[in-house]
């Protein structure tokens, strides 16, 4: 008799998913405060970040991710793929988590609560979101994310705003696409990627970022990409000036914007000509303007060899009543510094009338002279520096230091990934604090972390949060209100469209800095429901 054969199917089921079986029952356990007992829960839905819920709120309310989701180039064939959804979801949670390489995200793959009110099936592995990264066509992936770090700020443009531009580098530690040796100050010679990355000027709102070889950190190679943002945005949205450090006071950065109209405010380095500039006009002895703040400008013009034309340029140094006396070649701290500007010790300027021993900034303009006089450009120039804790909080707290692949296509489209999380976060704290900006490590803690608890009963679900902040009850006061002000707005926008409904929240966020005024393109009871 022929023995028995298992039946072998056609089609294999593929790997079986099987609940978590946790140890049943309780056990007695000591710890300092006494005796308890202890127990797993494996049937309750829970999560650590119990107050995304609000947050999920206010993007709903915009319409954000929907939109976000619609034009999603990621596209899988057959039943077995991951689904946009649930792999973009997967890297909001982390991302928002503060996760900084692809291994991290195995730590939201937990969360019982989160994913659901996303509307995702689940959570999905990392490798399937580096693979998801992978599968995204690069050109249709970085035109995607384009329109959408622009849509999220698009409607205020047509206020005067300032364009921050700079780079920042990331060190690599690996066998990745464009790892290339150029300027990382530091870590000296480890290769790196670059980040050509635009702001909105005092809103650390990102415009985008373009990520280059390592050995493209001239601030010239990120010039396409910057031209390529604004050409989407119409004219009267582009901003009042571009503003940059030394880096980008070179002729043909220059040339560029003068060629499209657009003015800048760039440093110039301190060369040969430069200084010679600035001995010729502390010689002249002419009269430096006060501008506030313990500063002095002075105007004048400058035209170097490799330059096309004149241009106007502002020297900005500290009110000599301020500026610290000391001696040449030392700072302020008493150590050895830098060859400095010939200032003080200048043949032909008398030290003694005027006791002052400071660097002198030379700034170059293309700024109506009308419209922007020279007392007001040292405050312009040094606002700028506000970029630079950007960069510190997108890469030390967003991931703009991790999340890298062995294909530099990849490593785009995830540093603009987290610039658009990043610009959701932000615009969603300005509920919050709408005059200050707090950073991630600061917020996170307290309108993101919390235990939530779902539960149902009959047809409603419920999410039962705690938040285990010091100042948990001034914080649930706060998101209360706030959670109902969305409601309300969600409420009566209903029937308008994504535009309309993202330009009344950002009307709402950004009312300091848009000093009372409407947005335009909002239906007649928008006033009402605002002013309500």
């Amino acid at each position: 008799m022929d023995a028995p054969m298992a039946v072998i199917s056609a089609h294999p089921a593929g790997e079986v998913k099987t609940s978590p079986q946790y140890p049943s029952g309780s056990w007695p356990l000591d710890a300092p405060g006494g005796r308890f007992h202890a127990e797993w829960d494996e049937q309750a839905p829970v999560t650590r970040e119990g107050q995304l819920i609000f947050f999920f709120q206010f993007l709903q309310t915009g319409g954000r991710w929907e939109e976000f989701l619609r034009e999603c180039p990621l596209l899988y064939t057959g039943n077995r793929g991951s689904g946009a959804l649930n792999v973009m979801g997967t890297v909001l949670l982390s991302v928002l988590s503060g996760h900084r390489r692809y291994a991290h995200i195995n730590g939201v793959r937990g969360d019982g609560i989160n994913p659901g009110l996303l509307g995702m099936s689940g959570t999905v592995s990392e490798d399937a979101v580096r693979l998801a990264m992978y599968r995204i066509p690069e050109t249709a992936g970085l035109d995607w994310l384009s329109t959408q770090l622009l849509g999220c700020i698009s409607p205020a443009l047509g206020l005067p705003w300032i364009l921050d531009i700079d780079v920042t580098v990331k060190p690599l530690y690996g066998h990745q696409q464009g790892a290339e040796i150029g300027y990382n100050p530091v870590k000296p010679g480890r290769p790196s990627h670059v980040y050509h990355s635009y702001f909105v000027a005092n809103l650390r709102i990102s415009l985008g970022v373009e990520v280059r070889p390592g050995n493209e950190h001239a601030a010239a190679k990120g010039l396409p990409g910057l031209w390529q943002t604004l050409e989407k945005l119409p004219r009267h949205q582009w901003p009042t000036f571009s503003r940059g450090d030394c880096g980008y006071g070179n002729e043909s950065i220059m040339l560029e914007h003068e060629q499209r109209a657009l003015p800048y405010l760039f440093k110039l380095r301190h060369t040969a000509k430069v200084k010679e500039l600035v001995t010729r006009m502390m010689r002249q002895g002419a009269h430096w303007q006060d501008c506030g703040d313990g500063w002095q400008a002075l105007e004048t013009s400058l035209r170097l060899s490799g330059w096309t034309r004149e241009r106007r340029v502002i020297l900005v140094r500290e009110s000599p009543a301020k500026a610290p006396v000391r001696e040449a070649g030392k700072s302020r701290r008493g150590k050895d510094r830098q060859t400095q500007l010939p200032n003080t010790q200048g043949d032909g300027w008398d030290a003694q009338a005027t006791p002052w021993s400071g660097k002198i900034a030379v700034l170059v303009t293309a700024l109506d002279p009308t419209a922007f006089p020279a007392t007001v450009m040292p405050k312009h120039y040094r606002d700028r520096a506000d970029a630079e804790n950007g960069f510190d909080e997108l890469k030390n707290q967003w991931g703009w230091g991790g999340f890298t692949s062995r294909k530099l296509a990849p490593s785009r489209l995830m540093a603009n990934l987290i610039a658009l999380f990043y610009n959701w976060w932000n615009l969603y704290m300005r509920f919050y604090d709408e005059e200050h900006h707090r950073e991630a490590i600061r917020s996170r803690p307290m309108l993101m972390a919390g235990v939530g608890r779902q539960v149902q009963s009959g047809g409603q679900r419920t999410v039962k949060v705690s938040v285990l902040h010091e100042k948990g009850e001034l914080i649930a006061t706060a998101v209360t209100q706030i959670s109902k002000e969305l409601h309300q707005i969600r409420a009566i926008t209903e029937r308008w469209s994504v535009e309309q409904r993202w330009t009344l929240l950002l009307t709402r966020l950004l009312r300091r800095w848009l000093g009372g005024k409407w947005l335009p393109d909002l239906p007649e009871e928008a006033g009402l429901l605002l002013s309500g």
